[in-house]
C-alpha cells in the first residue's frame, strides 16, 4: 500500500538554494477518477496539479490561494488548478477526453496544449490578487513554470514533474521537485546543481525503482552539497464546493435572469467543474431568491 501524499521543503546548509518536493500519487489519481480523464489529459492535469502543490508551498496562511491556468490553442483546451494554504488542491481540464498518440516514449502534452499563456494568480489575505502571465515556452508544464519564475520573479528555478501511468489510467507514480536559487547563490554552486540535474534520469521512473524524493534530492540533485530537509506535511485533492455557494452564485445573476429561469425550467442544475458534483434548485427555491 502506498503512503499518503506529502510535501516537504528544504535548504542547502549554506542557505544558498531552497527546494520543495511532493509525492502526489493519490492527488493525481483522485483527479483522474473524478473527471474520467484520458491518458493524455491525466498527464497534463497531473503535471499542473503537482506544479501547483510545489508553488503553493510558499503560501503563508490557510486562506491564501494560488491558481495556475494554462490557456492554449491545442485540443485539450484550458487547464486550471487552484491550491490553498492548507495544503489542498483541485483542478480540471476543458477537454478531459483529449487523447493524442504517444511521441516516442512520451505523451504529446505540448501538442495537446498548443501555443498560449500560463497565468499565475496569488490571492494573499485581504490584498488584491497578484496576476502574472507568460507566453508558454514548451507546453510541457514544468519548463513553463521554470520560465515563469525566471521572467516574472527573476528567480533561477528548476522544475521536474513526473507521472508514470498505466494504460488503464492507474497512476503508478506522481511527484515533483522545485529548486530555487537565492539571489546570492555563487555561480559555481549553480553550475554544480545544473550539472547534477542534467544527468538525472526520468523522475517518475526513478521513483518507481523505489527511490524516495528525499533520497533523490540528497544523493543525486545535491550530490556533495549538504542539505537540510524539514516540514513534511500531508497534501491532497479537495474541492470545497457546497450547495450554498451555488445558491449564492445564482442569486448574483439578478432578478430578471432568475425570473426567466423560473419561467423556463422546472429545475435549475449547476455542476462544479472541480469535482462534478451537481446541485439542483427548484422553482420554489428560485422564487425565494427573488425575496432575499
Amino acid at each position: 500500500m502506498s503512503l499518503p501524499d506529502y510535501l516537504f521543503r528544504g535548504i542547502t546548509k549554506d542557505k544558498h538554494i531552497r527546494f520543495f518536493a511532493v509525492n502526489a500519487l493519490h492527488t493525481v489519481q483522485t483527479a483522474v477518477d473524478l473527471h474520467y480523464l484520458s491518458l493524455t489529459s491525466s498527464v497534463a492535469l497531473g503535471r499542473l496539479l503537482i506544479g501547483g502543490l510545489l508553488m503553493s508551498a510558499s503560501l503563508k496562511n490557510e486562506n491564501d490561494l494560488l491558481t495556475l491556468r494554462i490557456d492554449g490553442d491545442g485540443p485539450i483546451g484550458t487547464i486550471l488548478v487552484t491550491a490553498t494554504g492548507n495544503n489542498t488542491i483541485k483542478g480540471y481540464v476543458q477537454n478531459p477526453a483529449c487523447e493524442l498518440p504517444m511521441r516516442g516514449n512520451g505523451f504529446a502534452i505540448a501538442e495537446a496544449v498548443g501555443s498560449g499563456n500560463l497565468s499565475v494568480i496569488r490571492s494573499i489575505a485581504d490584498s488584491r490578487p497578484y496576476i502574472g502571465q507568460i507566453a508558454l515556452v514548451s507546453g510541457e508544464v514544468g519548463e513553463d513554470i521554470s520560465y515563469y519564475y525566471h521572467q516574472s520573479e527573476q528567480i533561477d528555478t528548476v522544475v521536474n514533474l513526473g507521472i508514470l501511468i498505466e494504460n488503464d489510467a492507474r497512476i503508478k507514480q506522481a511527484g515533483g521537485i522545485l529548486v530555487q536559487c537565492m539571489p546570492d547563490t555563487p555561480d559555481g554552486l549553480l553550475a554544480i546543481l545544473n550539472e547534477n540535474v542534467s544527468r538525472f534520469p526520468n523522475l517518475s521512473d526513478f521513483m518507481d525503482m523505489g527511490h524516495s524524493l528525499e533520497e533523490i534530492l540528497e544523493k543525486y540533485y545535491f550530490k556533495d552539497i549538504p542539505v537540510e530537509i524539514f516540514e513534511n506535511k500531508p497534501v491532497g485533492y479537495h474541492c470545497n464546493c457546497d450547495r450554498q455557494r451555488f445558491y449564492d452564485g445564482i442569486k448574483m445573476l439578478g432578478k430578471k435572469e432568475i425570473q426567466e429561469l423560473i419561467e423556463s425550467e422546472e429545475k435549475v442544475s449547476a455542476e462544479c467543474h472541480f469535482c462534478n458534483q451537481k446541485y439542483e434548485f427548484s422553482r420554489d427555491e428560485l422564487a425565494m431568491m427573488l425575496c432575499d
